[in-house]
């Protein structure tokens, strides 16, 4: 093979395995623990919780080059246990997204509602990680997540299907599908930074919409996955399933931030809140009268 044909085949190979990385962010257990670990990073670092998605996508890399590297190396002895990785771990994926979509479903059915999605890993950390304020906390959380075994034998198979064996093969199919993956987690805690930093009756709305939309998403995934591992054939390739399935989370995105801009303005709009403004920048006004202007 020459050197066009060579690097065309891998272009291929790269545009896959990106987007099967950014259909792995859209799984709903990440985006539940980018919302919780964005809202409890708020207060303490304003600016650092914008990007939760992009440390904790940095910490669950980590595991997944290692994992990419032990294929490269051991590809010969993985690629005989393939299958069976492979099937344990989607069998292991379909339980956690229902068990999930059970988890929200139970929290939107409470009186008081919901403010966040639910995650079953989330629910399964030490408590100091899953209550940490600390924005960079999200990168061990992204590193322990990375230990899942649906994780694994996602990354291990794509390894071993589409690397074709050697180290620095294997490698990078694992680097460009950590990319992929924190393309989409990093628009998540994105999302819920905007969702957090604005308040208001109309904001708690959308928000339980989100919850709702991650947990169809949920749902369908498993239900999909569900499907395939019972004989079904699906009439489209697996990738543009992918394909789908991110379109689909970011169109709830774009849709979140419309509604949450809708909100803001028609709440900057009513009387009451102008008045508000005006009285507050009015006693600002006289405290720097009386201050000298330091304030």
């Amino acid at each position: 093979m020459d050197s066009g044909s060579s690097h065309h085949a891998f272009a291929i190979v790269a545009i896959t395995v990106f987007a099967l990385g950014l259909r792995h962010g859209a799984d709903p257990d990440h985006l539940a623990a980018i919302d919780n670990m964005t809202r409890n990073s708020l207060r303490r670092h304003p600016g650092a919780s914008r990007f939760i998605g992009t440390l904790f996508a940095g910490g669950h890399s980590l595991m997944v080059l290692a994992i990419a590297l032990c294929v490269g190396l051991l590809g010969s002895r993985f690629a005989s246990h393939s299958q069976l990785l492979e099937t344990i771990g989607t069998w292991v994926s379909i339980v956690v997204l229902f068990a999930l979509a059970a988890l929200n479903l139970a929290a939107l059915g409470r009186r008081r509602g919901a403010d966040r999605p639910a995650g079953l890993r989330s629910a399964l950390l030490p408590r100091r990680l899953r209550h940490a304020e600390s924005a960079y906390a999200a990168i061990p959380v992204g590193l322990l997540f990375g230990l899942g075994f649906d994780t694994s034998s996602q990354v291990a198979a794509y390894a071993l299907a589409l690397a074709g064996g050697g180290v620095a093969a294997a490698v990078a199919i694992g680097a460009v599908f950590c990319l992929g993956m924190a393309a989409t987690d990093t628009l998540d805690s994105l999302l819920v930074y905007r969702l957090c930093a604005q308040r208001g009756g109309e904001i708690a709305q959308v928000t339980r919409h989100w919850i709702v939309a991650v947990t169809v998403l949920a749902l369908g995934v498993g239900l999909f996955e569900l499907a395939q591992a019972l004989g079904w054939q699906p009439p489209i390739p697996d990738l543009a399933v992918s394909a789908i399935l991110v379109a689909a989370l970011l169109a709830v995105f774009g849709w979140t931030l419309f509604s949450t801009s809708q909100g803001i303005s028609r709440l900057r709009k009513n009387p009451r809140t102008v008045r508000l403004e005006r009285h507050a920048r009015a006693c600002k006004e006289v405290a720097r009268e009386h201050t000298g202007g330091c304030l």
